[in-house]
């Protein structure tokens, strides 16, 4: 879900459990430093690819300050939490560090193969026109109908078509 592959044992990710700061303390910037201490912590360790959290959905001010802090929402998780008897949906939040990055999706994968195939193809149709250029130096070609002369020489010919083959 986080690009994070079970089978490497050496990639890390920093879980933020819960963060708060009571009001009166509120706008002064505590939050905004103890999660930049959890991003350079979590960057100091080489094998962490990074930092997530879920916020609860209706939470608008948490969602504003993981943005604002540059965190990427990865996806909704419907009914994650489950309070006083209700669900709640919850958001993954992500910020990457140590080279770290989002997962590819299918549509990501289909459009980096689409974006393969095309390249492919155009490298292929690109060597086969140089091929028919260089084929075309060799043998005179008559303009219009795209026949081969079998001289070696360049002719100046024209038949009573009107077709010049040079």
């Amino acid at each position: 879900m986080l690009g994070y592959d079970i089978l490497k044992t050496d990639r890390t990710l920093v879980y933020i459990l819960t963060l708060g700061v009571i009001k009166p303390y509120r706008n002064l910037g505590i939050a905004s430093r103890l999660v930049w201490e959890v991003i350079e912590y979590a960057s100091s360790i080489p094998s962490c690819r990074a930092v997530y959290l879920h916020v609860i959905s209706y939470n608008q001010s948490a969602i504003l300050f993981y943005k604002k802090n540059s965190f990427q929402c990865l996806r909704k998780l419907q009914n994650f939490y489950y309070i006083n008897g209700y669900h709640y949906d919850a958001y993954l939040y992500v910020y990457y560090v140590n080279g770290g990055r989002a997962p590819c999706s299918a549509l990501d994968f289909l459009a980096a193969v689409g974006t393969y195939v095309r390249s492919l193809f155009h490298s292929l149709t690109t060597k086969i026109w140089k091929n028919e250029e260089n084929k075309a130096t060799k043998w005179p070609k008559c303009k219009e109908a795209g026949g081969l002369l079998s001289s070696s020489r360049r002719l100046h010919v024209t038949d009573s078509n009107g077709c010049q083959c040079v």
